[in-house]
């Protein structure tokens, strides 16, 4: 086993990998939630929660590649990665507002520069996949680069994760036992409680 630190560049072929197979999940879980006997709010709430984390994934994933990925390759390798780039990108560019969209109406609050969104700003004027479809595209694009990339740096991810497993296996575990349903439940009683109380105190 390569007990050697990983180099910067094979830190972000890791990061790149792993948020790709999260991406992948999450469209999978899009894809086959209309397939379960689930109540359809239910689905449909699952639905928009899951576009929005993959929002953040897709996001995280181009801000790694163009901030630590590209940047620490070498002329040469640039020019090897390149090309499928800017062929991918010629389909990335149906939707150039996913970063938009997730940095302002997903992850800061429904406001920029203090102003409300969705009170300035049409939500439907961001473009940004719209069903599962329009979002496979995406994933699709981010799959075929993450296949490149580990194409041309066949060990790097490999190498990072023998290295976590061996030097950070006790931050795998828990540092504390997970509550159990009981002591969440008492919690959760106690604190609609005391909003009784105050409730009461405050004559609502």
């Amino acid at each position: 086993m390569d007990n050697k630190t990983p180099t910067l560049l094979e830190e972000s072929i890791h990061i790149l990998n792993v948020i790709n197979k999260n991406i992948l999940r999450y469209n999978r879980a899009l894809s086959s939630l209309p397939d379960y006997n689930v109540n359809i709010d239910a689905v449909q709430a699952l639905n928009t929660m899951t576009f929005e984390h993959s929002w953040h994934l897709i996001s995280s994933y181009f801000d790694e590649y163009h901030d630590h990925f590209f940047k620490n390759l070498s002329e040469e390798e640039k020019n090897k990665i390149l090309p499928y780039y800017k062929r991918i990108k010629m389909e990335l560019r149906l939707y150039p507002d996913i970063k938009k969209f997730r940095n302002q109406v997903i992850a800061h609050n429904l406001r920029v520069d203090h102003k409300s969104v969705p009170v300035n700003i049409k939500l439907n004027s961001y473009k940004i996949p719209q069903n599962i479809m329009e979002l496979t595209i995406v994933t699709t694009c981010i799959e075929y680069l993450t296949i490149i990339i580990n194409r041309n740096f066949p060990s790097a991810f490999g190498k990072v994760s023998k290295y976590i497993a061996k030097h950070h296996a006790d931050n795998i575990a828990m540092k504390e036992t997970p509550l159990t349903f009981k002591q969440a439940s008492e919690i959760l009683l106690l604190l609609k409680s005391d909003i009784e109380k105050l409730d009461k105190e405050l004559g609502v």
